[in-house]
């Protein structure tokens, strides 16, 4: 079995309505969609774009502007899977809790459900500028699918808690401002892949609205595999153009990764270790294998 992915590599642009950034996310999913994906997955808080409709918005106030937005970007989100076919991965967007704003990411499949997974690790802009509320789990969704939003990809107890209960299918939907942000993000994903030997799909948001909260911002997308055979060398079965638009597809080959983990030349994820790690010796060179 082969699920055709997409992943959207989203440069933001200065727009003067709210018209020209739903036309801009139509424009990704009619190319996934004319590209034959089953799933595309967009980035994190994509809806970035719309503060350039308030350029005298003071920065800590954008969770309280945009999440005006959430519900319309859901129902979008919900009639675009419905129309088209496709599972699509929302990004991220703000949604208002009793005792806060949440960072969430809205997963909309055909049958018309919408499930939602929150951001549970904050950066410190978001703690401190936005003071967002962290989220408190993640969860297994339809088709073997599970997403970490950004900053979560780099903790691997939560997306092994994902693989261990069926996820093949990695979405991290991403924003990263800095070439080092970017790199922590990519290399956590392929770290990622190889462990739980999972496909992992690392959408980008890039480009900038000339201000903070988004004065620059860095990355590619790309659809990773684990580092072994059957898959290419690099184990990169796509990448997008940096900081530029752009979507990628690639098919997502299950029996190969099965294959993979069944007859690979390592085995990461048979040989993962389920029980805890115990440190030997005293903490001062008094270890078993000290001579």
């Amino acid at each position: 079995m082969t699920v055709r992915a997409a992943a959207v590599n989203w440069n933001l642009r200065k727009i003067r309505s709210d018209g020209q950034f739903w036309n801009h996310a139509y424009e990704f999913l009619e190319q996934a969609d004319n590209d034959g994906a089953q799933l595309v997955v967009f980035p994190e808080l994509f809806s970035l774009e719309l503060l350039s409709l308030e350029p005298q918005l003071k920065e800590k106030d954008s969770p309280r502007y945009l999440v005006q937005y959430w519900n319309d970007i859901v129902q979008w989100l919900t009639r675009m899977a419905q129309n088209s076919g496709m599972a699509i991965v929302g990004g991220s967007h703000f949604y208002e809790a009793e005792d806060g704003y949440l960072n969430v990411c809205p997963i909309a499949y055909p049958d018309g459900k919408v499930y939602l997974q929150e951001k549970n690790k904050l950066t410190v802009y978001e703690r401190n500028d936005w003071s967002l509320l962290g989220g408190f789990g993640v969860q297994p969704l339809p088709g073997r699918l599970g997403v970490s939003v950004c900053y979560d990809c780099e903790f691997p107890e939560g997306v092994r808690v994902l693989a261990e209960n069926g996820m093949l299918i990695h979405a991290v939907p991403a924003w990263t401002e800095t070439r080092r942000g970017f790199q922590r993000v990519r290399w956590s994903c392929q770290a990622r892949a190889v462990e739980n030997q999972t496909f992992v799909i690392h959408s980008s948001l890039v480009g900038d609205i000339g201000k903070e909260p988004v004065p620059e911002s860095y990355g590619t997308s790309a659809i990773i595999a684990p580092s072994m055979a059957p898959f290419p060398m690099e184990a990169i079965l796509a990448e997008s153009k940096l900081n530029e638009d752009d979507v990628i597809v690639a098919g997502l080959d299950i029996d190969a990764l099965f294959a993979s983990r069944n007859e690979g030349e390592v085995m990461n994820w048979q040989d993962r270790d389920c029980s805890t790690w115990e440190l030997q010796g005293d903490g001062d060179g008094h270890a078993p294998w000290v001579i």
